[in-house]
């Protein structure tokens, strides 16, 4: 048998395994504590990471929305002129 102790509690931990003794680090009571924690970061990290890939998101939306407002003035304006010089056109 090899035995380890736990890194949180400090509890004795036995297992014949030598591969599993290498990976081994909790009792199971901890590692499951481990586990939801690690969990736990994993989510508020990605929840973040979301916020600000969607943070960007909408500021590019929103400068693409001026660009596109702007351009349709400039179409605007196009269209008045060129119905201005079809009139003097057509005199």
């Amino acid at each position: 048998m090899l035995y380890k102790q736990c890194v949180i509690c400090g509890k004795p931990i036995a297992t014949a395994d030598w591969y599993a003794y290498i990976r081994l680090k909790y009792c199971k009571h901890c590692a499951a504590e481990a586990a939801r924690q690690q969990k736990a970061d994993y989510a508020r990290e990605l929840r973040r990471k979301t916020r600000e890939q969607n943070a960007l998101t909408r500021e590019l939306c929103r400068n693409q929305q001026q660009e596109i407002e702007l351009l349709r003035q400039v179409v605007q304006r196009q269209r008045e002129r060129l119905r201005v010089l079809e009139k003097e056109a057509g005199k």
